[in-house]
């Protein structure tokens, strides 16, 4: 989750470093830094990171500052992996609504309010995105980052092009156009960044959308078909995918598919964690000598390492990823390798305050751990 205090021209911020050093100090063996754009009319919002020539020094020092304080606290430094994202049909570069969309939906378009006669986002423009995340990947590599994930989930630019199905030319229509981009990304961040730097990737394997990615567009969506999912990771997979964390849904129409909570009353929560699970399984079963990062744990609060293990073990992810629990409680993968108890009052409540302020434009910070 971003924590929507960068500085202007993307840089962190003394609130965004604490909270990576806070990461830093918890004991965890990767740490995915949040969104950063790589393009401005793609941010967020202005207070989303951007990593650029003019300020890839102020992000070479965040990523020693992690390493030095995670090997200084915990005996050993962590595999940080940046983050590459164009925020698409959600950007709000200067604070207000300024969406680039791949295609209208008149149902998903209704929900944030865009104009039914915005031009979607033409082929040319889609055209200078593989150059910019590739840029994007050169930089990351150069300021000490491991991997560079090419993001492609929760209905951002590349993630919404998945279910293009009735778009024009060669970015909509069949799986090769539909998939194209984010593979050309790949290919682009591959070809350009030095040997030994790694692509990752954070995937929606299916969308619980109507007419979205993997979705029955015939029956009930909520039920992931994914033929084209492991077709895509297949791909993935020859174009030098590394590691990836498996999500789904979108926090935008529904949340309580990749952050199941007792806010939200859609569904049982632990019926939302299972989904999780068995998805991050499915694609585990199918590419067993991929890295999968599991997602959805934070649910389960004081029971979520005896889970993680259970996963683990069972071949259903190769390692946990914790989200709003990080911000509830930074160190607690350092407390639980320590077969230490964590006070309830250090874990998520999944009260979603968190995702409220993000949404806001304000500063994230967790309400729990504040107070």
């Amino acid at each position: 989750m971003e924590g929507c205090d960068a500085l202007p021209d993307g840089s962190p911020s003394e609130k965004t470093t604490r909270r990576c050093l806070d990461f830093a100090r918890g004991g965890s063996g990767v740490i995915w830094l949040e969104a950063i754009a790589v393009a401005q009319e793609g941010r967020s919002s202005p207070a989303q990171l951007m990593l650029t020539e003019n300020n890839a020094a102020a992000f070479s020092r965040l990523v020693d500052m992690i390493r030095q304080t995670a090997k200084e606290t915990n005996g050993f430094e962590p595999f940080i992996v940046a983050q590459l994202t164009h925020s698409g049909r959600f950007s709000k570069p200067e604070g207000v609504p300024r969406p680039l969309i791949a295609y209208h939906r008149p149902d998903l378009d209704a929900v944030h309010a865009v104009d039914p006669n915005l031009e979607p986002v033409t082929d040319a423009y889609l055209d200078t995105m593989p150059e910019r995340f590739a840029r994007s990947a050169v930089l990351a590599a150069a300021c000490g980052f491991d991997a560079a994930d090419i993001k492609c989930c929760h209905r951002y630019l590349l993630s919404e092009l998945l279910s293009a199905f009735e778009r024009p030319g060669k970015y909509g229509g069949s799986f090769e156009n539909r998939s194209r981009l984010l593979l050309d990304c790949m290919k682009a961040a591959r070809a350009s960044a030095p040997r030994g730097f790694l692509i990752a990737s954070r995937l929606n394997i299916y969308d619980a959308l109507p007419g979205g990615f993997c979705c029955p567009a015939d029956g009930d969506y909520m039920r992931p078909c994914l033929d084209e999912a492991f077709q895509l990771v297949e791909l993935m997979n020859q174009n030098g995918l590394c590691l990836l964390n498996v999500t789904a849904g979108s926090p935008y129409y529904n949340a309580y598919v990749n952050r199941p909570n007792d806010a939200d009353k859609t569904e049982e929560p632990l019926a939302g964690v299972a989904r999780m699970f068995g998805l991050a399984a499915e694609i585990s079963r199918r590419f067993p000598s991929l890295p999968v990062a599991g997602t959805s744990f934070s649910y389960l609060r004081e029971y979520m390492p005896q889970a993680a293990a259970a996963q683990i073990s069972a071949g259903n992810c190769t390692f946990a990823g914790l989200g709003r629990q990080s911000l509830a409680c930074p160190d607690f993968p350092r407390l639980v390798l320590r077969g230490e108890t964590v006070a309830r009052n250090r874990l998520c409540t999944t009260c979603g305050r968190c995702a409220m302020k993000l949404r806001a434009g304000e500063a994230v910070y967790c309400d729990v751990r504040h107070h």
